[in-house]
């Protein structure tokens, strides 16, 4: 049965390539696509603070 007090959280956009920190969902800053390409991220690391693509 669904749990209605059950949060759901978006998951993590991945590592910052800088200082290998977590990005949340939450620090992402813009996402685009590009044709024939995989749709990209800029995201702000919560740690170093750099605007950067997560890996």
């Amino acid at each position: 049965m669904w749990d209605s007090d059950t949060e759901t959280v978006d998951p993590p956009l991945g590592q910052c390539p800088a200082c290998d920190v977590t990005i949340p969902a939450a620090n992402l800053v813009i996402a685009y696509d590009r044709a024939g390409d995989w749709p990209r991220m800029l995201a702000a690391c919560p740690d170093c603070g750099d605007a950067v693509n997560p890996v």
